[in-house]
């Protein structure tokens, strides 16, 4: 059977079932995860095949509770019906370990409804289908088209192919499985200073779909090459322009990609149940649910989306994902909770744990994040075909220019830091433009820095359709997933003297 007419890991449901058995005889509460991970990648260095790769992943992890709640964690490669039964056994010997020690229990997952859904992979294709060389000649084809179209850049072109099935079975009754399929096609161009200039400047252009083929299809090949042209004259542009000097609080208007990271590092993270002892969106290890954070209409909200790069339907524990309105029209509403923390912090689970793979205990994790605004204004054209003089007439014609001598518009998102005690944020861009009634100015990359709460109080106005697609790896706890999410095209701050431009 290929795995996009069914799921990959039903064979080994009788392993599952017969745990389940172990478990119920001892008076033991299980809950168990099947995972199959495959993945494939090639990448494109200056014309030149860098690196072709593929890996494959299959095992089990299990959480055994005893009757007073204790529980231990524990893993092993593969489904052999052997191995399963010993680290069952090994995992339920230290979870009686832990309740002799005292070790805290939790009774949460009692309260649990059982699922018994079963959702297969939004791809086309079968990962099966996935040919390598084809693969190649197609990465190859897009480094060498945007060498000869821009002179002087350096490239990198990458695609890579996954395809990860879960399969979760809890003692209550639970056997939820679901599947998804990752594409991502990444071009890198870099733009090297000379006679004199320092440094060299990267932008980057990124296509995500759960479809292999998707480059098949005109309109993503046009979005692609849209962007990727984008990234190349402002990686050709950057070694001249100068730095930004900031004069004090200024609007500030940020892409969806930038937009992402500030509401998943900074609002996301914090709203995540098991850091609410020391997060600056909870108060004595609680969430200031109720509280007023920002304006009118704005909304932070957090939700897996079908097909979408970072879709998780259900939680590694089991129940369903749930839409989390973490922010609602300006008002602090709900928590990223899971199954364990869900009663310590004063909410509901909403079904947001995930673990990076089976050898991971599950945690709080975000899906696609995304900032909202009533209202958005429209845009004139697609995102993709926005550049910068057509953003000064967006704003222009928003009034913003009448209304400020400057507008600061910040592009693309490199990566940041947050401190979520502090509530302090710190993220780079790929480049700055100032602009003015009259003239636009390209400035090299300046940090985005500010505070959480500053940031989520400034927050004024969108400019177009909501835009999802921006994605990334989360790191967390040692763990990785992927990540995505967005805003509208544009969105404003207004001048706040918590957040600014620089260093």
């Amino acid at each position: 059977m290929s795995d996009s007419a069914g799921f990959l890991l039903d064979p080994h449901a009788g392993v599952l079932d017969e745990l389940l058995r172990r478990a119920a005889g001892e008076g033991l509460y299980l809950i168990a995860r099947a995972v199959d991970r495959r993945a494939q990648s090639v990448s494109v260095v200056n014309g030149r095949t860098e690196e072709v790769a593929s890996s494959s992943n299959l095992g089990l992890g299990l959480s055994v509770f005893t009757a007073e709640g204790t529980c231990a964690f524990g893993a092993v490669d593969g489904l052999a019906p052997s191995d399963a039964l010993v680290t069952f056994r090994r995992t339920a010997d230290t979870a009686r370990v832990a309740a002799r020690m005292e070790a805290t229990p939790t009774t949460a997952f009692l309260s649990a409804t059982p699922n018994r859904s079963r959702i297969p992979q939004a791809g086309r294709r079968s990962f099966q289908s996935v040919r390598i060389p084809e693969a190649e000649t197609r990465a190859r084809g897009l480094d060498e088209e945007m060498r000869g179209r821009f002179p002087g850049l350096s490239t990198r072109t990458s695609l890579s192919f996954e395809r990860e099935e879960w399969r979760v079975v809890r003692s209550d009754g639970t056997q939820a499985a679901w599947a998804v399929t990752r594409f991502v096609s990444s071009q890198a161009m870099t733009a090297a200073g000379s006679d004199g200039e320092d440094g060299s400047f990267t932008c980057r252009a990124t296509l995500s779909s759960p479809h292999f083929d998707a480059l098949e299809d005109d309109s993503a090949r046009r979005v692609l090459q849209l962007r990727a042209e984008g990234a190349a004259r402002r990686a050709l542009a950057l070694p001249a322009a100068g730095r930004f000097s900031s004069a004090g609080p200024v609007p500030l208007l940020i892409d969806y990609a930038l937009a992402k990271g500030l509401a998943h590092e900074a609002f996301g993270h914090a709203a995540e149940a098991d850091s609410f002892r020391s997060s600056v969106l909870a108060r004595d290890g609680r969430f200031r649910r109720g509280e007023r954070v920002g304006r009118d209409g704005v909304s932070v909200i957090d939700e897996p989306l079908r097909g979408d790069h970072a879709d998780q339907p259900i939680s590694a524990n089991g129940q369903p994902r749930r839409r989390v309105e973490i922010v609602r029209s300006g008002v602090l509403h709900d928590a990223l909770t899971d199954l364990f923390a869900a009663d310590g912090v004063g909410g509901a689970s909403n079904g947001c744990e995930r673990a990076q793979s089976y050898r991971h205990p599950p945690i709080p994790r975000m899906s696609n994040i995304r900032i909202e605004l009533e209202n958005a204004r429209p845009l004139a054209a697609p995102f993709e075909e926005m550049g910068p003089e057509e953003i000064r007439r967006l704003v222009g014609d928003a009034g913003l220019l009448d209304r400020y001598p400057r507008v600061v518009y910040l592009s693309g998102y490199t990566g940041g830091q947050v401190n979520p005690v502090r509530g302090d944020f710190l993220f780079n861009c790929q480049a700055l433009y100032e602009l003015t009634g009259r003239s636009v100015t390209l400035h090299r990359p300046s940090a985005f820095r500010g505070s959480i709460l500053g940031a989520l109080a400034s927050l004024a106005d969108g400019f177009g359709p909501l835009h999802l697609d921006a994605i990334g790896t989360c790191g967390k706890w040692g763990q990785s997933v992927p990540s995505s999410g967005g805003s509208h095209a544009f969105v404003l701050l207004e001048p706040n003297p918590n957040v600014g431009v620089g260093a």
